[in-house]
């Protein structure tokens, strides 16, 4: 048996009921933090309330699928994630993997930052593109997929989520605006210029979290919290959505 396990979007507080109880059910127990942005000490707290050994996986454990997979053949495991465990393309693969190893498997899921991003602004999930994540520019990496994503996402209409990538360490807020305001000089699709519009989310889920909105100039001049960050380039604005994003314009 192998179940995957939401962790939520913070702490060990979020896990369900439902999860609470696989984990201590489980004989074996891994943990994966490179797609958990919350706080530090979940994983150590979860031992103190189940009473079980968690290892901690690396990424390249969890992309291989062996280690998992072959103690899955043989005992009860649970496999911890944070958010709500299907969200990732790698959690998918390992899924299909146990069932064509006719391995029984079992998903309990949990919040998501995507849903709770999107219902702490209170814009209109339907309202949303594609989603993207901004990655670190390093020597002969310099990529502006992530400002071509906006600009299609905006010229619909629509709403883009913008993930800040946590690859040496986790990209400040401030950092992306600025690394995006470069890409604007030479795109010039109207995406990403002083005067336009963005929701900057600092630590979701937790007691510190915040939610600025504003134009890029004024937020580069804020306090916007601390990382993990979530960037909202909105859309045409409904009404209501305006005058959501209002109540965070001075916060």
């Amino acid at each position: 048996m192998l179940t995957l396990v939401g962790l939520g979007i913070w702490d060990e507080k979020d896990i369900s009921v439902r999860g609470l109880e696989a984990l201590k059910e489980a004989e074996i127990v891994f943990a994966e933090r490179y797609t958990h942005f919350g706080s530090e000490k979940t994983i150590e707290n979860l031992e103190k309330i189940s009473g079980k050994k968690i290892t901690i996986l690396t990424r390249e454990d969890v992309e291989g699928e062996e280690k998992i997979l072959s103690e899955a053949k043989l005992h009860p495991v649970c496999l911890l994630v944070g958010g709500d465990p299907m969200i990732s393309t790698t959690h998918i693969s390992l899924l299909l993997s146990a069932r064509k190893r006719k391995i029984e498997t079992r998903i309990i899921h949990s919040s998501s930052i995507f849903t709770a991003a999107v219902g702490e602004t209170g814009l209109q999930i339907y309202k949303f593109g594609k989603t993207v994540t901004l990655p670190f520019w390093r020597e002969n990496y310099k990529p502006t997929s992530t400002y071509d994503v906006i600009a299609e996402n905006k010229s619909r209409g629509l709403h883009t989520m913008v993930f800040l990538d946590i690859a040496e360490k986790m990209m400040d807020a401030k950092e992306a605006l600025e690394l995006l305001g470069g890409m604007e000089k030479t795109k010039k699709q109207k995406v990403a210029r002083a005067g336009d519009l963005v929701v900057v989310l600092s630590r979701i889920g937790s007691e510190s979290q915040r939610i600025n909105f504003g134009k890029i100039s004024e937020l580069l001049e804020k306090d916007l919290g601390a990382p993990p960050f979530i960037l909202i380039f909105p859309g045409k604005l409904h009404f209501l959505e305006e005058e959501a994003l209002e109540m965070f314009r001075k916060s």
